[in-house]
């Protein structure tokens, strides 16, 4: 999970900057703590392996020795990494200084004391240390001296990341602000900025990317240092207007007192800009980073750049082979790369290159990227891990290594049986006798494992496991228990050992839902995996299952806003993580010939709330909020009693129809027994039959497959209906991207658009504040008109002179009153922006090129001389939106098309018209020819004209009367209606 990467890297980043304090936490002048950005500051002494240390007192010696002289003997250890000589030093000097009365360093001693306790994981010393130091220095407000404030900033700083690496995140936060106020007291520019790196870590454990954005840009900032504040602006504005001037700054910075500083924060920039999905971007300043850090010169901050370069280049794999693009094991090669050279960098017997080490392992043993296992490779990897593991701290990064080690090895372990056989997809079970280790007498693990056996074991696998619970048990770290608790249960669950499994699950989720920890984003997962458990166990109690999933579902849905700051690199893990819980759901929901009315209708509303989730982690924020929304059941019934509303669902073996007939309060089923990837498969034909000018031939019998699937098993009942005009189509994700009016009949021989139905999309059960077209018609009508025929390249893209602009636009003017034209150099963002907050302009026509992708990356329209991205998109027509402004209507997008084998790019159409607010929107799915566009579009606003004419009906009527002159559906269908079709 990504979770735990980012905990582990976290971990190893910390590492590094608190091991400074131990070096330069000292009762000193502002002066000389300013020298704290040199050389070693940052990428000074790492952590190493445990040092045992005997319990009791540490033997102080007979020979007095002055309190100074002992602190540099300490730092000395300390930096050397002999912890176990640095505490007993530490040790001796709080008891000189405590001797002399000096109760300030008295009270740093023993905060150095705390950290050095801290490497080996004594927690219990660590805290009572810590607490002592806090408690022989005054109340903030009552500090005599600048220095007593410094050294209380020094110390909170300290005590934060015991607290972190205990697992209390949020505390650590909440300590790590009270420093960061003491140093904006001090005007320390050093120590704030220090304290802002510290700040960073939690903030993006908490899933807070935005605010660990702010909080690391004045890091990186060379500007007004003296402000001492977070920047308001959010990270988009800032990447956009400084990712050049920060790889400046990177590589030639105006302080080199801060140049440490500045590159630390620049590493974190890069992984924050990961996690919030701006992948291009972390890519150019990660590589710039590694440009400029030397290994000679910064051998620690080496490793660290390159495993998150690494993890770059992976979450780019991750996102290309999502968007079915063909350099995905390019990138997953890099990250290979990277984390082979960020393991030769980094020390032994340390949390940066166990880190590596697990990254490349995990990406190794991934059959979904491309590559085979290589299990030479593989199986050496895994001991090397293991004799690091056991060599590491006591904290809860070991934990996440842990279980990072155990998936890995539960997927290494499958490809040895694979080729042991010699079969394909064979099966991982195995006869093997395990222990139970969610039972209260579960017998007590080894203190190491080793891997020295040729192949892995399940034994080895589930005690890696039983280690990740009995230190996170050791040291109170409620998330880290259950976390640990729930993916055991996972290895159990795929072992098939289903009494363990529902034993771990079941504990996991106790602890996620105790109020001391309250970790919804694990209860569901644990919630989901119970489901499973349930179903597909030795009971096959499918109402305990549903109970199950249905607690998983509500889980996702309360916290929906607090779910959606996941990191963007997660929305390529959305099919893998939470899409499943919403389908499975479904799928249990609709079992049998004739499922009940109840599941019927909860089926549909868990496929709408997945709909919206998508659009969730499609824009990274909880945008979909539908005020003043409509059921379409009822929008039918009360504006459109012609209309039938369909709704289609794949699911693992087979197409799920619920139809909606007008007038009627039941629902009626159909389902077509086809598996699903053949009917995703058949989907993907026809998309791509469809978009090719003369390929009418060959995209006719998977047009002809789909039609038989999805409309045939419910046309009589339409049919039968009498009254039916229009169909309503709520479509799952991988459908819309075929336009339904392409879809053939081969009994009748005739297209679903020949027939006498109009046809809409809609995005979902529920449509904003939707208007007949009399009502908006019956004021007087404005369309915005813009776009851009000139031929241009942008952002390394061609494209192509658009023909008949202006004999489109000219056409639209004789049927509907237009405002200003804003073509060519005048169709920009500002002038769009400007023109629609002054005017009430209910339809927006734009004729430019145009992608829709689920990548908001690569969602666009092309401007004058730029690319108009989602959000932008988003900016521009809510602009129009103010209390004071009538809301889009209509949005016509001509010449636009879906990014070519994007099974979901509709969902970068209608997100972007559902987040601004448009009611409806009409838009190409593919470009075809210039004259064929122009016809149908000015057809569509001339009938537009027409009395009770619905906008689905217009367009269906321009469609059939370019039918007439050409049948080919590349040239007719690409145009579709999504929302309010009335």
């Amino acid at each position: 999970m990504k979770r735990r990467s980012l905990r582990l890297s976290v971990l190893i980043f910390l590492a590094v900057l608190l091991s400074f304090f131990a070096v330069n936490v000292q009762a000193q002048s502002s002066s000389i703590l300013a020298k704290i950005g040199g050389e070693n500051s940052l990428v000074g002494i790492e952590k190493v392996e445990k040092v045992a240390v005997s319990g009791g007192n540490l033997a102080i010696s007979n020979q007095p020795r002055d309190g100074k002289a002992l602190e540099v003997l300490a730092r000395q250890r300390y930096a050397a990494g002999e912890f176990a000589e640095a505490a007993k030093y530490w040790q001796q000097a709080v008891s000189a200084f405590e001797v002399k009365g000096d109760w300030l360093n008295q009270a740093i001693a023993l905060s150095n004391l705390s950290l050095t306790y801290q490497q080996f994981g004594r927690w219990e010393e660590a805290n009572s240390a810590i607490a002592l130091s806090r408690s022989l220095l005054p109340e903030e407000s009552k500090v005599k001296s600048l220095v007593e404030l410094k050294a209380i900033g020094q110390i909170l700083d300290i005590q934060s990341n015991g607290q972190w690496e205990q697992g209390q995140v949020n505390l650590a936060l909440k300590t790590a602000q009270q420093a960061t106020k003491i140093y904006v007291k001090l005007k320390d520019n050093l120590g704030w900025k220090r304290s802002l790196i510290a700040q960073v870590k939690t903030l993006q454990a908490l899933g807070l990317y935005q605010q660990a954005c702010q909080a690391i840009i004045p890091v990186i900032e060379s500007n007004n240092p003296e402000k001492f504040a977070i920047p308001s602006q959010d990270c988009q504005q800032f990447m956009t207007k400084k990712l050049a001037e920060i790889k400046g700054s990177v590589k030639t910075p105006s302080n080199p007192t801060l140049k440490n500083i500045k590159i630390t924060g620049a590493r974190l920039l890069g992984d924050v800009w990961r996690q919030l999905g701006y992948l291009n971007e972390s890519q150019q300043l990660l590589e710039e980073v590694d440009r400029v850090v030397t290994q000679p010169e910064y051998p620690q901050e080496k490793a660290l750049v390159l495993l998150s370069l690494g993890d770059t280049y992976q979450a780019l794999g991750n996102r290309n082979k999502f968007l079915s693009e063909s350099n995905y094991k390019e990138y997953y090669q890099n990250a290979i790369n990277s984390y082979k050279k960020s393991i030769n960098v980094a020390t032994n017997n340390s949390f940066v290159k166990v880190q590596a080490q697990l990254n490349l392992l995990s990406l190794l043993v991934d059959d979904r990227i491309g590559s085979a296992v290589d299990l030479k490779v593989s199986q050496k990897l895994r001991t090397d891990i293991l004799s690091q593991l056991n060599k590491l701290p006591q904290n809860h990064g070991k934990i996440y290594a842990e279980v990072s080690l155990m998936n890995s090895l539960v997927r290494l372990k499958q490809e040895e049986i694979k080729i042991a056989s010699n079969v394909s997809n064979s099966s991982s079970v195995n006869s093997e006798q395990l222990s139970n280790y969610c039972l209260q007498n579960s017998s007590i693990v080894a203190e190491s494992l080793s891997g020295n056996k040729s192949s892995v074991s399940e034994r080895e696998i589930v005690e890696l496991g039983a280690k990740a619970i009995e230190l996170a048990r050791d040291l109170g770290d409620l998330r880290a228990t259950a976390y640990a608790l729930g993916n055991l249960g996972t290895v159990y669950e795929k072992h098939q050992h289903w009494l363990e499994a529902q034993k771990c699950t079941e504990q996991a989720l106790l602890l996620s839902q105790n109020v001391s920890l309250n970790a919804p984003d694990l209860a569901y997962l644990w919630q989901w995996q119970l489901g499973r458990i349930r179903w597909r166990g030795e009971a096959k109690d499918v109402q305990g299952a549903i109970a199950a999933y249905t607690a998983a579902f509500n889980t996702l849905q309360s916290v929906r806003n607090d779910l959606v700051p996941i990191s963007r690199e997660g929305q390529f893990d959305f099919r893998d993580k939470i899409e499943p819980v919403y389908r499975e759901l479904v799928d249990l929901l609709l079992k049998g010939e004739n499922p009940s009315q109840e599941n019927l209708k909860q089926a549909r509303n868990v496929i709408e709330a997945l709909q919206v989730a998508e659009l969730d982690n499609f824009f990274r924020d909880a945008c979909v909020v539908v005020n003043k929304s409509e059921e379409i059941d009822k929008i039918a019934d009360k504006y459109d009693p012609t209309a039938a509303v369909i709704h289609a669902i794949i699911l693992e073996d087979r197409l799920a129809i619920i139809l909606k007939l007008p007038g009627k309060i039941s629902l009626e089923y159909r389902q077509t027994y086809q598996p699903n990837t053949l009917v995703k498969e058949t989907i993907k034909n026809l998309q791509n039959n469809l978009i090719e000018k003369g390929n009418t031939s060959e995209a006719l019998p998977e047009s002809e497959k789909l039609y038989q699937w999805l409309i045939e098993p419910v046309e009589s009942l339409v049919e039968s209906a009498k009254n039916v005009e229009t169909l309503v189509f709520i479509l799952d994700r991988p459908l819309q991207v075929i336009p339904m009016g392409a879809l053939h009949d081969k009994r009748s021989n005739k297209y679903l658009m020949q027939k006498d139905y109009a046809l809409a999309l809609v995005p979902g059960l529920q449509l904003l504040e939707p208007k007949p077209w009399n009502q908006v018609k019956s004021s007087k009508l404005k369309v915005l008109l813009g776009g851009v025929d000139k031929p241009q390249t942008l952002e390394g893209q061609d494209f192509t002179k658009i023909e008949k602009l202006v004999e489109e636009l000219d056409g639209i003017g004789k049927f509907v009153e237009t405002t200003k034209r804003f073509l060519n150099e005048d169709f920009t963002l500002t002038n769009l922006q400007q023109e629609l907050a002054l005017a009430n302009i209910p339809i927006l026509h734009i004729k430019t090129h145009g992608q829709f992708s689920s990548d908001p990356e690569k969602t666009f329209i092309v401007a004058f001389g730029s690319l108009l991205k989602s959000q932008d998109l988003d900016k521009l027509i809510k602009k129009g939106n103010k209390k004071d402004v009538r809301a889009i209507e209509l949005l016509v997008l001509s010449a636009c098309k879906t990014a070519k084998g994007d099974d979901r790019a509709v969902l970068g159409l209608s997100g972007v018209a559902i987040r601004a607010g448009a009611r409806s929107t009409v838009s190409s799915l593919w470009v075809a020819e210039d004259a064929a566009n122009t016809e149908i579009i000015v057809r569509f606003y001339k009938e537009l004209r027409q009395p009770g004419m619905t906008r689905a009906k217009a367009l269906h009527i321009a469609q059939q009367a370019y039918f007439k002159t050409g049948s080919e559906p590349y040239f007719w269908a690409p145009y579709i209606i999504v929302g309010n079709w009335l």
